[in-house]
């Protein structure tokens, strides 16, 4: 669940983005992850899936390394955007603010916080 506004639009990175629609301080809590609302696949599970499903799952989801399991957040966090050097971080199962982020900026996140990088990213 969001703790803060945002808004999806165009992004200069990849496809769509994730937008503060607000001022954001360093430290804010921007996101909290829900277990209960999210899918999870066990690799058995994803190797029985159709082509362009095991595609929508890599590239909006990723595999969770803790879990085992392929993971696909049901909300639009799965728009946030890598970067190495993101203005967010993952803490326990909350994402915060890095530094201050101005209304209209995108939010990133390095995704080696929560995923091996596939290839694409190295």
């Amino acid at each position: 669940m969001f703790h803060v506004k945002i808004k999806l639009k165009k992004s200069r990175i990849h496809g769509i983005g994730l937008f503060a629609a607000q001022s954001i301080k360093k430290g804010q809590k921007i996101y909290t992850h829900n277990d209960r609302l999210d899918l999870f696949v066990s690799e058995e599970e994803f190797s029985s899936l159709e082509e362009d499903e095991k595609t929508t799952i890599k590239h909006y989801g990723y595999f969770d390394k803790n879990k085992n399991k392929w993971h696909l957040a049901f909300d639009d966090i799965r728009f946030c955007n890598h970067s190495f050097h993101g203005n967010i971080n993952l803490e326990g199962k909350n994402l915060i603010a890095k530094k201050d982020i101005k209304k209209g900026e995108e939010l990133t996140q390095n995704y080696i916080e929560f995923e091996d990088l596939r290839k694409e990213l190295c």
